[in-house]
């Protein structure tokens, strides 16, 4: 998965949330630097090696409150995408696995449920617990496109329990 970068914040209804969408360029503070750009947009008429230098320190946590975060938008785009992928294998997966046992009605939702949590606990664990560096929010990574196997769950359920139990 993308990991998504933190930094200043800018306008809108994202900013009011403390998030900024960023281009791959905009985001860079190297590239502002070789542009001759300051990370608001405007043209810098000093030299590279003049940076402005603060008198006082700003804990982490105001400095988070004035900055914000920003996530790159390719990055959230893959990392969904990629989600979108597992929630298709788990569907997948789950339908065969409630075909093969015979298992009808709301127990066969239940192992597509199941499946899905068990999937995303492994994620969970392959991101060494870190959701903020690849996601929005926490909760992202069980919650989002949780219906997207759905159609997969249904197609291969029937298709395995008739294969193996009608057939």
């Amino acid at each position: 998965l993308a990991q998504v970068h933190k930094g200043p914040a800018g306008r809108g209804a994202a900013a009011r949330r403390g998030i900024r969408v960023l281009s791959a360029t905009e985001g860079c503070p190297f590239l502002w630097r070789a542009m001759g750009k300051q990370p608001g947009g405007t043209k810098s008429s000093s030299s590279f090696s003049e940076t402005p230098v603060k008198d006082g320190k700003k804990g982490k946590v105001q400095q988070k409150d004035d900055d914000g975060e920003f996530l790159i938008l390719s990055a959230l785009q893959h990392n969904a995408r990629t989600l979108g992928h597992c929630r298709v294998f788990s569907g997948v997966t789950a339908g065969c696995v409630a075909g093969l046992l015979k298992l009808e009605g709301l127990s066969g939702v239940f192992v597509f449920f199941l499946v899905t949590v068990i999937h995303s606990l492994m994620i969970f664990g392959k991101m060494s617990f870190n959701v903020h560096r690849h996601f929005p929010r926490p909760r992202d990574i069980f919650v989002n496109q949780f219906s997207h196997g759905l159609m997969s769950f249904i197609l291969f359920w029937t298709l395995s329990y008739d294969t193996v139990h009608i057939f």
